[in-house]
Order: C-alpha cells, then sequence, then structure tokens
C-alpha cells in the first residue's frame, strides 16, 4: 500500500514539473513572438549597392537583425557583380556588391570642401580638377557641375562635379555677417619647394628641402586651428574687392613638383586632408605627365610652374631664360604647359622672374593669380600677376614658421 503511494506521488510530482515546464516553454514561445511582433522589418545596414575595387577587402554591413541567415559570397579578387542575401521567418533583402577595376579618374576640389561665402556677396566658383590615371588632366570642360547657391539666405548648398563615373561635392555654406569673420586685410600664401625623408637625405641639403616629419608638425598645426583654404578664383575676387575672405584664410604652394616632394609630401597632404597647389614644372625632363597621373591625389591642384621656362638665361637681372624669349614664345610655353595640368588657375614665374611679355602673356592666357619670388603677404587691391608669396624654409623652424601663417 505504501509503496503504491509512493510510486502515484511520484507521478503526480512528475506530472507538475511537466505542466510547469510546458508552461515555460509557453512563455518563452510568447515572449519570442512579442519580440519578433516588435522588431522592425529586416532591412539592410548601409547602402543596397556597394562598389568595391578589386584586390580590396569586403566589409559586410550586414542587416538590422544578428539572428539574419546570410547567403552568397564575394570574390573581391575577381571582377564582377554579386548579390548577399539575408533571411529570417519569411523576410529577404539583398544587397548587391559590384567588384570593379580602381577608379580611373581622380577628382578633387579646388578650395576648401566647405566654401564660406559672406550673406550678400556673390556666389565664386572655385571649380574642381579631374586625372585619368591613364591619360592624365582632364580639360575644365570635361568636368560637369550642378547645384545652385543663393547668398542672399544663410545656409548650406551642395555644389556637385562630375567626371566621368566619378564625382566630388562641396558644400557652399553662406553665413551671416556676424558668423563670417573678416580676414584682417592679409592672407597667406605659404611657397615650400622639396621635401625628404630621414632615410633619404638629399647630397646638397638647403632650406629649400623641409623634412617630411617637420612638414606633418605644421599641417597638423593647421588642421587643429581650422584655417580656411580659399580657392584662386575666390583669392582674385578678394584681391579684385569683390567678396570678403573669412579670418585664417591661407594658401599652400609647393614649386617644381620634383619626385622627392611629392614621394614624401603627398602621404603628409593626404593625412591632413588640406588642399595645395603643386606649381609643376611640365616638360619632359621633369616627367611631369608621369608624375601628375602617379600622384594624383583629391588635395592636390596641379598648376604651372612653365614647360621649359626652368633653364638659366643670358640677360642680366634674370636668373632664367625669360627675358631671352618673345612674347610669341612665352605663350607656347604657357600653351604647353596647360597640356599637362589642364587649365591654369594659378602661375608661379619660373625663379620669380617676371617681364612686361611674361606678365602680358600670363594675363591674356585667363589666369586668376600669378606669383613671384618676391616676400609678402596679400591684400587687397594688389596686382594679380605679380603677387608675393611667404617662402618656407626647412631650416627656419617651427616657431617662425608659426608667425607666417598668422
Amino acid at each position: 500500500m505504501k509503496s503504491g503511494n509512493k510510486g502515484r506521488r511520484l507521478r503526480q510530482i512528475l506530472l507538475i514539473d511537466l505542466l510547469l515546464l510546458l508552461c515555460i516553454i509557453c512563455l518563452l514561445m510568447l515572449a519570442r513572438v512579442r519580440e519578433d511582433n516588435k522588431r522592425p522589418p529586416l532591412a539592410l545596414n548601409g547602402d543596397a549597392v556597394i562598389n568595391v575595387d578589386l584586390g580590396s577587402e569586403f566589409s559586410d554591413p550586414g542587416v538590422n537583425n544578428p539572428s539574419a541567415r546570410v547567403s552568397g559570397d564575394v570574390d573581391t579578387s575577381v571582377a564582377g557583380t554579386y548579390t548577399v542575401e539575408y533571411s529570417y521567418k519569411g523576410e529577404t533583402v539583398t544587397r548587391t556588391v559590384n567588384v570593379m577595376e580602381p577608379r580611373a579618374i581622380v577628382m578633387g576640389l579646388k578650395g576648401s570642401a566647405v566654401q564660406l561665402v559672406k550673406k550678400g556677396d556673390p556666389y565664386i566658383e572655385n571649380g574642381a580638377f579631374a586625372v585619368d590615371k591613364g591619360a592624365g588632366t582632364l580639360d575644365e570642360s570635361e568636368i560637369a557641375v550642378s547645384g545652385s547657391v543663393d547668398t542672399d539666405t544663410p545656409g548650406d548648398y551642395p555644389v556637385v562635379y562630375t567626371a566621368g563615373s566619378a564625382s566630388v561635392t562641396r558644400t557652399v555654406r553662406v553665413l551671416s555677417e556676424n558668423d563670417f569673420g573678416d580676414a584682417d586685410g592679409l592672407i597667406s600664401v605659404l611657397m615650400y619647394n622639396s621635401v625628404y625623408s630621414e632615410n633619404s637625405v638629399p647630397a646638397g641639403l638647403n632650406g629649400n628641402w623641409i623634412l617630411d616629419k617637420d612638414l606633418e608638425e605644421e599641417f597638423e598645426y593647421l588642421s587643429k586651428h581650422d584655417f580656411y583654404y580659399p580657392g584662386w578664383k575666390e583669392i582674385r575676387a578678394w584681391l579684385d574687392g569683390e567678396i570678403s575672405l573669412p579670418q585664417d584664410s591661407l594658401a599652400i604652394t609647393f614649386d617644381g613638383g620634383s619626385k622627392d616632394m611629392l614621394k614624401y609630401g603627398v602621404p603628409v597632404i593626404e593625412k591632413y586632408k588640406i588642399p595645395v597647389t603643386v606649381f609643376m614644372i611640365c616638360w619632359g625632363k621633369n616627367g611631369a605627365k608621369n608624375k601628375v597621373r602617379k600622384y594624383a591625389s583629391e588635395y592636390i591642384d596641379f598648376e604651372s610652374n612653365s614647360y621649359a621656362m626652368h633653364q638659366g638665361g643670358q640677360s642680366r637681372g634674370y636668373r632664367g631664360i625669360v627675358a631671352d624669349m618673345t612674347k610669341e614664345e612665352i605663350v607656347d610655353d604657357l600653351k604647353k604647359a596647360q597640356a599637362v595640368v589642364g587649365n591654369n588657375d594659378a602661375y608661379a614665374y619660373p625663379y620669380g622672374d617676371v617681364t612686361e611679355d611674361a606678365y602680358d602673356a600670363v594675363k591674356n592666357q585667363g589666369v586668376s593669380c600669378a606669383f613671384t619670388a618676391t616676400y609678402g603677404r596679400l591684400n587687397p587691391g594688389m596686382d594679380p600677376y605679380r603677387l608675393p608669396r611667404v617662402r618656407v624654409l626647412g631650416d627656419e623652424g617651427f616657431d617662425i614658421w608659426r608667425e607666417s601663417v598668422r
């Protein structure tokens, strides 16, 4: 009798445990259903179409549900179109991944990515540049511009530049007079030359060379202090009294386009994303066409430092041959250089030499600003074809350099 009671009690306990387990399972299922009901529809994180360079790594941004099942492989070693599918309980979304040859066209903006305009001033279209890595610099006429700017209404306005399959966007920010903050009437255009590294010290080291680490210290300072980099057309309009420029406006140039400057300078420029102009000696002896293609960067606007005028001359008072050339020869030189670097917005006279013929030739080519080697800062009203610059010497030290940018 006692044995039978124990058996019944054991069965009752097991039944109760089973019922409790079933209740727990039901509660968990109910909670799961409620959770699923609260969960938003399955959706992609990021873009539905992602373009990836051939040979690079594809990082899948996934979907908004970590429990979703993923199917489909992307082989970035083979160009083509791939589909990645994500599914969860009857819901399915897909992503298209295009593995493509690296973009052949490198585009960049002339001047700052965010262009500041004082309310009521005219909008100055600085333009963009584009370099085909295979063919070289594209002509300005090959770059389409879209977007409009209302300078009577403060706000942000996008301006889009397109060349082939490549495009870049500038934000034009119209500010009220109180928010704008005019420049104090002095703007520095820094003039650098060559760059070297500790592992490649030039035999004829002098003040024209700056160590890449020192250049980085200077660019880091500029980045931290939010300098503004107007385009050459902006600077020209400012010189002519047509517009205002904000405080801490600055332009940066490198002369010659030497291999060392590009090899050791470009990584610094791209690290801090500061737009610069490289005045390129454009003739074949300098390997100019190959350099423009090889070192094309969205932060480097290649302009002319002449085609073949960086040669010693015979005329007293001039370092180069410009005084020995006719106006027609100078014009021909300018056009040859233009074929290498595209339409000219700025020009640096070789050795800073300026003759009347050189002056007229540059002016008639439609250049916005032309620079000598004279030391000084820019003031409104200056002759735009005889402009000074602030020369940066690699051995002058950081403190002296810092004073030159104020």
